[in-house]
C-alpha cells in the first residue's frame, strides 16, 4: 500500500483520524486525544503499513479565545497619533489578547519610500517594558510593510538580540494590504506562538512513533498543507482549516477536481467551491471571534432552514457554477451519533431534491480528517508592488511567484511538481498609477504521492 497517508483532526479532547491510500479510505477511528491514546490510534490505523505522512488539522487546538496568551502590540507609524491609540480594537477577542499597546516612529509608504526613521530606542524601551510586564510575545505592525518590510525586519532583529525570550510576530509575514486586518492577524499570531510550539512538538512526536520515514504536516486555512516550521512561525495560518479540509475531502471522495460542494450539517448547509482540487478561499472573511484577518480561509456560504429550503438555495448556486454538485455529510462518520444522523438525513434529503447528477458523499470517517490526509503542499502570498511598465510588473511578479513556489517545495512538494495555481495582479485604484496588489497561490504534489 504505497503512499499511505493519515489525516487527523484534533478537537475538544478527541481525535478523528483516517488512513487513505490509493484515493480510498482504508481505516478510520476516533478516540480521546491524550498522547498515549493518539499513539495507539495511529498505530492501530497503520497496522504495520508504511505511512508516508500524517497531516494534522489543529485549528481547534489553536483557538485564540482559549489558547491565546496576552501580547504586546506595537505599531510603527510615521507620526504619533494625535489622540493616542484609543481604547483598542472593537473586537472583544482582540482587546483581551492585547495586554499592552504602544506606537513608535517609523514606517514606509506602499512604494517603499521611508516616511520616517525607525526610533529604535523607543522600540527597545517598549519591548523591555512589555517583557517586564510579564508578556512573552510582541506583535509588530509597520505602516507600508506590504510594500517594504525593512523596518519590521530591523525591529524584529533588534528585539531578538536584546530580549531573546520575547517572541516576535511581524505583520509582513502574514501579508495583506489592510492595516487593521493585518494587525489583527499579527496579534492573534503572536498570541498563539507559545501554543503552536507545544502543538507542533506533540504532533511530531506522536507521528514519529510510526517510524523515521513518517513526516508530519499541518492543514492550512487555504486548504493546503504546510510544514511544522511554518506553523511554528505562523500559527495563524492553521486557523479555520477544518472547513477547507472538509471541502477537499468531499471533492476527493466524489472523484472530482472541480465542484460546488454542500457540507451538510444538522442545521443546514455550508456551501463552498473546489477548483483544481483546492478549495476556493478569501482573505476578507470573519475568523475567530468574528475578527477579519488578512489570512486565507475557505469561502463557505451558510444556508439554514429546512432541507427543502437548503436544496433550493443550493440548486441555484450549483446552476450558476457549471461544475458537478456534491453534497457531503460533514461529521465524524455517516450515520454515527445523533449529530451525524441528523447531518446524514439532511444530506440525503437535499440530494434527493437535486438533479440526478448530484453526487452524495457519505464518508466512512470524519470528512475533515479524510481531507487532511489528501491535502497537498501549498502557499499563498498577498503583497503590494509598484511597476511603471508591463515588463517591470512581469519581472516583479515572477519574483513573488518564485517565492511562493519555494514555500511549496519547503512543504514537501515533489521536485518539478510545484506550480502557480493563480496569480492576480490587481490595480489599486486609490493609489497612484502603477500600484498593484499581487495575490499568488501555488501548489504541488507531495513526495509521498503514490
Amino acid at each position: 500500500m504505497e503512499g499511505a497517508r493519515i489525516g487527523v483532526r484534533l478537537a475538544a479532547g478527541h481525535a478523528h483520524a483516517a488512513l487513505v491510500a490509493g484515493g480510498e479510505v482504508r481505516q478510520a477511528a476516533g478516540r480521546s486525544a491524550d498522547d498515549r491514546a493518539l499513539s495507539r490510534l495511529l498505530r492501530g490505523l497503520a497496522q504495520g503499513t508504511p505511512v508516508q505522512s500524517v497531516t494534522w488539522d489543529v485549528s481547534a487546538e489553536l483557538d485564540p479565545a482559549s489558547a491565546g496568551s496576552p501580547v504586546a502590540a506595537v505599531r510603527i507609524l510615521p507620526r504619533m497619533p494625535f489622540r493616542g491609540l484609543g481604547s483598542g480594537h472593537p473586537s472583544p477577542l482582540l482587546r483581551a489578547l492585547v495586554g499592552r499597546q504602544a506606537a513608535v516612529i517609523g514606517g514606509h509608504d506602499l512604494f517603499g519610500v521611508e516616511l520616517a526613521m525607525l526610533d529604535i530606542y523607543a522600540l527597545l524601551r517598549d519591548a523591555a517594558e512589555a517583557e517586564a510586564q510579564g508578556l512573552t510575545a510582541l506583535a509588530l505592525t509597520a505602516t507600508g510593510a506590504p510594500g517594504c518590510h525593512d523596518h519590521e525586519l530591523v525591529a524584529g532583529e533588534l528585539i531578538r538580540d536584546a530580549l531573546p525570550q520575547l517572541r516576535v510576530s511581524l505583520s509582513h509575514q502574514v501579508g495583506g494590504l489592510g492595516l487593521l486586518d493585518r494587525e489583527a492577524a499579527t496579534v492573534i499570531n503572536a498570541a498563539l506562538l507559545g501554543r503552536a510550539e507545544q502543538v507542533v512538538e506533540r504532533c511530531g512526536r506522536v507521528a514519529g512513533g510510526l517510524g523515521p520515514l513518517t513526516s508530519s504536516w499541518f492543514v492550512a486555512g487555504d486548504g493546503g498543507r504546510i510544514s511544522a516550521e511554518r506553523l511554528r512561525l505562523l500559527p495563524v495560518l492553521g486557523l479555520s482549516a477544518t472547513g477547507a479540509a472538509a471541502l477537499t475531502g468531499a471533492a476527493r471522495l466524489a472523484g472530482v477536481d472541480d465542484a460546488v460542494v454542500g457540507l451538510a450539517r444538522p442545521d443546514g448547509l455550508a456551501v463552498g467551491h473546489v477548483r483544481d482540487g483546492l478549495p476556493h478561499v478569501a482573505t476578507d472573511l470573519p475568523g475567530p471571534g468574528g475578527v477579519r484577518m488578512a489570512v486565507p480561509q475557505a469561502a463557505l456560504t451558510p444556508i439554514s432552514g429546512s432541507a427543502a429550503a437548503s436544496a433550493s438555495a443550493f440548486a441555484l448556486l450549483a446552476e450558476h457554477d457549471q461544475h458537478p454538485a456534491v453534497v457531503a455529510v460533514a461529521g465524524e462518520a455517516a450515520g454515527g451519533g445523533d449529530h451525524n444522523r441528523a447531518a446524514t438525513d439532511r444530506a440525503r434529503a437535499v440530494a434527493a431534491r437535486l438533479p440526478s447528477a448530484t453526487v452524495l458523499v457519505e464518508p466512512p470517517a470524519e470528512l475533515a480528517a479524510i481531507g487532511a490526509a489528501g491535502t497537498e503542499p501549498s502557499a499563498w502570498l498577498d503583497t503590494v508592488l509598484y511597476a511603471e511598465t508591463a515588463e517591470e510588473l512581469a519581472r516583479k511578479r515572477a519574483v513573488v511567484e518564485q517565492r511562493a513556489l519555494t514555500l511549496v517545495a519547503e512543504s514537501g512538494a515533489r521536485l518539478g511538481s510545484e506550480r502557480v495555481v493563480s496569480s492576480r495582479a490587481l490595480s489599486v485604484s486609490f493609489l497612484r498609477s502603477g500600484s498593484y496588489r499581487l495575490v499568488v497561490r501555488a501548489g504541488g504534489r507531495a513526495e509521498d504521492d503514490a
